[in-house]
């Protein structure tokens, strides 16, 4: 990476009146407190090319500097895995997660995650970052899976979003022949039992939004488009299962297939804003194989 794209730039404004260095900080780059701390302690924040304290007042034409590339240490192992990268810059990485694999294992255990395969693809470059992911998927959701190359940017697409600015568009395959054309479904998710995985459709569960279109009808099935209001765990699976639509090969909230050894669901379209420079990202990717050969069987009725 070159070094420069490491660093936060900004040239005081005579408009700004003399602001404290610690008002850029926080409303211009909106830097959590946390992360400001961080900052500080490794001396990244700089004026005119000079560590400086974050009460000084800012005069109009300094430069002021923060490079965000902190000094870490991941904990997680590299392991080789095969990595399809669909989009990289100095703030983000997106990857193509295929079936089958974990993003993270919270136990560390033996099998090799997304955060594995990342973490080796950056340790070849000679980088110790750690692995941030915005979104997740299920172990056996196929797609898209962003991720934040410095807290800086991990911050700034969180925001994002809380703020309901990224989106997310996924493709199911599911049981029955869903009858109207669009919808949304606005049903809350609770985990009834922490000893295992499933969650439910519940009172007193929080709030979840599905928003759906029907792509195609088939022989007893329905290819479904779905958005995300909100972002719970196994939402898309739990609300459509609750409709009886569950998603054709989910043995935790409908039954196995004979064409799929695995949930029929697929992220494959992400749009974001670069944390930066404010350009709108726009990534697609198509279906994996095990979901275009489910569609070609359903579709002839085989």
């Amino acid at each position: 990476m070159n070094p420069d794209e490491n660093n936060l730039i900004y040239v005081v404004d005579p408009a700004d009146n003399y602001i404290y260095l610690r008002e850029v900080l926080t409303n211009h780059w909106q830097l959590s407190r946390s992360l400001q701390v961080k900052l500080k302690s490794q001396n990244k924040i700089k004026v005119n090319g000079r560590v400086t304290w974050t009460n000084y007042r800012l005069q109009p034409g300094d430069i002021v500097t923060v490079d965000i590339d902190l000094e870490e240490t991941s904990q997680i192992r590299p392991v080789f895995a095969p990595l399809e990268i669909i989009y990289e810059d100095a703030d983000c990485l997106v990857v193509n997660k295929p079936p089958g694999m974990a993003v993270h294992s919270p136990r560390g255990g033996p099998e090799i995650t997304l955060a594995n395969a990342v973490t080796y693809y950056w340790a070849q470059q000679g980088k110790t970052l750690l692995f941030r992911p915005v979104n997740r998927l299920d172990k056996d959701t196929s797609g898209l899976v962003l991720i934040g190359k410095s807290q800086y940017a991990h911050q700034a697409m969180y925001r994002q979003q809380k703020a309901g600015t990224i989106t997310r568009r996924y493709l199911a395959v599911v049981e029955g022949i869903v009858t109207s054309d669009r919808g949304s479904i606005d049903l809350p998710i609770a985990r009834l039992d922490p000893a295992l995985r499933s969650r439910a459709v519940h009172p007193t569960g929080k709030r979840a939004i599905t928003h759906f279109n029907v792509v195609r009808r088939l022989n007893g099935f329905t290819l479904l488009s779905l958005t995300l209001g909100t972002g719970r765990t196994h939402q898309i699976r739990v609300h459509l299962s609750h409709l009886g639509h569950p998603i054709h090969g989910d043995t935790l909230y409908g039954r196995p297939s004979p064409y799929i050894n695995r949930q029929a669901l697929h992220a494959g379209e992400l749009c974001f804003n670069q944390p930066r420079t404010g350009k709108p990202v726009h990534l697609t990717v198509p279906l994996p194989d095990d979901m275009a050969n489910l569609l070609e069987v359903l579709k002839t009725g085989d």
